[in-house]
């Protein structure tokens, strides 16, 4: 179903999501139907172990189709109501509480509503030509894909307000230095490194990573007091599992774990 937009694989519990459409992987109808067919069918997999998200041509994800908009204009709040309905109750918040690292291979230009499967990653790789830009205000828009939630976390209120109200691009090293992305590599070693990060996940403790991202995505509700609860309740509920006990007994005889995820 729409492989012209995405398409996924699964090989050895790495299961890579592909965004194919030309035209900078700009967000359609189609593309949002594409992109979440493949995170539920990641989702729905339990040999799905890690997730690394990539792109064709030279940009991640430039936001939405503006020559689609501009084609629907007088019907626009219809159409948005139709896909940003599924991106965010269904996509995006689907790829956010996997269970299982998600790993992005991001470059070129990515904006708008693709900076959500930015947001979504937990690891991401940008290359050193990536240009992160929000650019709803450009478009008299106020925004979407979790950008107005996720970037006060990430960069503080001040920067956010600045990335979201001037629509302020930013390139390669400022990202890194603002905690956007996780590292950046030269363009042509950024789909490599990510999926060697991928696979050292998919070769990891897969129950213990996927306790780690509730822990984290938790705590901003959380007391300290609380959140010193969950860690407690998580370490002893793990700590009769399989990887576990693999995990002490591998250090304990100086060599490396060899995890299969329970």
């Amino acid at each position: 179903m729409h492989e012209d937009r995405a398409i996924h694989r699964v090989t050895g519990g790495l299961a890579e999501i592909r965004l194919t459409r030309d035209r900078g992987n700009a967000i359609d109808p189609a593309m949002v139907e594409a992109i979440d067919a493949a995170v539920r069918a990641v989702e729905a997999d339990e040999t799905v172990r890690s997730v690394l998200l990539t792109a064709a041509g030279p940009a991640f994800c430039v936001g939405g189709d503006l020559g689609f908009f501009r084609s629907r204009v007088d019907d626009l709040p219809a159409q948005l109501d139709s896909m940003i309905d599924t991106w965010h109750g269904s996509t995006l918040r689907r790829l956010s509480a996997l269970p299982v690292p998600v790993v992005a291979a991001v470059r070129g230009g990515v904006g708008g509503g693709g900076l959500g499967l930015v947001w979504g990653a937990d690891v991401v790789v940008a290359a050193d030509d990536v240009k992160l830009a929000t650019g709803f205000t450009k478009l008299g828009m106020t925004g979407d894909g979790g950008s107005t939630w996720y970037l006060p976390r990430l960069v503080g209120m001040r920067r956010a307000q600045q990335l979201m109200l001037r629509s302020t691009p930013v390139g390669a090293e400022q990202a890194l230095e603002w905690g956007l992305v996780s590292q950046v590599v030269p363009g042509d070693e950024v789909e490599t490194v990510a999926r060697t990060i991928a696979e050292e996940f998919a070769d990891g403790p897969t129950w213990a990573y996927g306790g780690i991202k509730q822990l984290l995505r938790d705590s901003d509700d959380r007391t300290h007091a609380d959140g010193l609860l969950a860690e407690y309740r998580l370490m002893t509920a793990g700590a009769g599992r399989a990887d576990v006990r693999e995990g002490v007994i591998a250090f304990t005889e100086r060599r490396a774990p060899k995890f299969d995820g329970r």
